[in-house]
């Protein structure tokens, strides 16, 4: 896969997650996070929309493992 290709996918899968419902923006947090990595690995630098995205869903995802822990 071309770096444009790759960056192209990832735009595509923050769309994605950025317009779906609060449910599956986590359950795409795991594809998105492996693509930053594989875009960081062929050295390209990553745009700061999707870095924002990335710190939003790590965010979410802490939020919502302290949701679930018992009072």
């Amino acid at each position: 896969m071309s770096n444009s290709e790759l960056l192209n996918k990832a735009e595509q899968l923050a769309n994605e997650i950025r317009q779906g419902p609060a449910e599956s923006r986590l359950s795409l947090r795991p594809k998105f996070e492996h693509l930053l990595s594989d875009l960081r690995g062929e050295g390209i630098s990553v745009p700061r929309r999707l870095q924002q995205l990335d710190a939003e869903l790590t965010e979410e995802a802490a939020e919502r493992q302290f949701d679930n822990m018992p009072v």
